[in-house]
């Protein structure tokens, strides 16, 4: 018998926001599409992890691609909301970017699709400003 959505998304949540990003990979799907926000020409695109990645090992090197350029802080699930086999986690995030030492703190939404116990599609929301404002090395 598989997990509910709900006990993946737990997990999921749990390792995210406890840096464990080989445990939360596990519970992608081998064929999971991640949409990391849309990458827009001259505004967002400044934060190379974003984009769409197949499979977990693309899911992994655009997580290394994050940590790479993020000293990634303090993050904590505000809310969980699941319905059938969608979950959505409400997260803050407390970070810096490694390059310029200018921190940043948002509020963002990972919308989760669970199927036979794996994540099968996982999707980000946020305002993006704090973060390029941080890269930038723009004080508030």
């Amino acid at each position: 018998m598989s997990p509910t959505t709900r006990q993946v998304a737990a997990d999921w949540f749990t390792a995210l926001t406890g840096g464990d990003f080989e445990r939360a990979v596990s519970l992608l799907a081998d064929d999971v599409e991640w949409i990391n926000y849309a990458p827009v020409p001259g505004y967002n695109d400044r934060m190379p992890w974003i984009g769409t990645c197949r499979g977990p090992a693309e899911v992994m090197a655009s997580l290394k691609v994050f940590t790479d350029v993020v000293e990634v802080g303090p993050e904590r699930l505000l809310e969980l909301v699941v319905d059938g086999e969608q979950a959505m986690g409400v997260l803050h995030e407390r970070s810096v970017v490694k390059r310029t030492g200018m921190p940043f703190e948002i509020e963002f939404i990972q919308w989760l699709t669970v199927r036979d116990g794996k994540i099968v599609r996982w999707k980000s929301f946020t305002d993006p400003s704090q973060i390029l404002r941080a890269i930038d090395g723009r004080a508030i």
